[in-house]
């Protein structure tokens, strides 16, 4: 599937169930969004909410490399397309909740973080591929056990081999005791492909 189409199909209606998304817009014109910058070997801005984590994986030649589009109003949040992954911004988990995809070797890096407001002992990561949930919600124990480095308030997790397909990851901050407080709910999700 070409990149163009899995676009078009992730922010169409029926990718995110659980999110209204509306009609693409520019990041300077998206409700709550503040101005955005123009990396310098960029064609296009990175919007204020991207640019931290955007900047600490270097930028136009790291991780994420430079946008391919401006950043669009997503649900009640923000979204945009890398050139080699994506990144969300979920108000709904806090002010500072960006989570981000980018591929990793023939896997996938997912980060996320700040959860203002909130504290979590773990986080479940819902990974889906074409679809299909992959193994079930993922527990990520706040430093340690679990499937990744997770903190109380952000974390990442590694999948180092998948195979080739559409893949749709969110998040959510929990409370473990005798069973699970999650008070924010899922994150939006995030969407890459291998």
């Amino acid at each position: 599937m070409s990149r163009a189409k899995l676009r078009m199909l992730a922010v169409g209606a029926g990718m995110a169930a659980a999110v209204a998304v509306t009609t693409p817009v520019p990041a300077a014109q998206a409700a709550g969004s503040a101005a955005p910058q123009r990396a310098a070997a960029c064609s296009y801005n990175v919007p204020s909410q991207f640019l931290r984590r955007w900047n600490d994986n270097h930028g136009a030649d790291g991780g994420f490399g430079c946008p391919v589009q401006e950043a669009f109003q997503y649900g009640n949040g923000l979204y945009q397309w890398f050139a080699k992954g994506a990144m969300v911004w979920s108000p709904n988990q806090g002010a500072n909740m960006v989570t981000s995809v980018q591929r990793w070797g023939a896997g996938l890096r997912f980060d996320w973080g700040l959860s203002d407001g909130y504290n979590y002992d773990g986080w479940l990561i819902n990974i889906r591929r074409d679809g299909q949930d992959i193994n079930g919600d993922q527990e990520c124990i706040a430093h340690g056990g679990g499937s990744g480095d997770c903190g109380r308030y952000d974390g990442t997790v590694y999948w180092n081999t998948l195979q080739p397909g559409q893949y749709r990851i969110s998040v959510e901050g929990c409370d473990i005791g005798s069973g699970h407080t999650c008070r924010q709910g899922w994150t939006l999700p995030v969407y890459e492909y291998l």
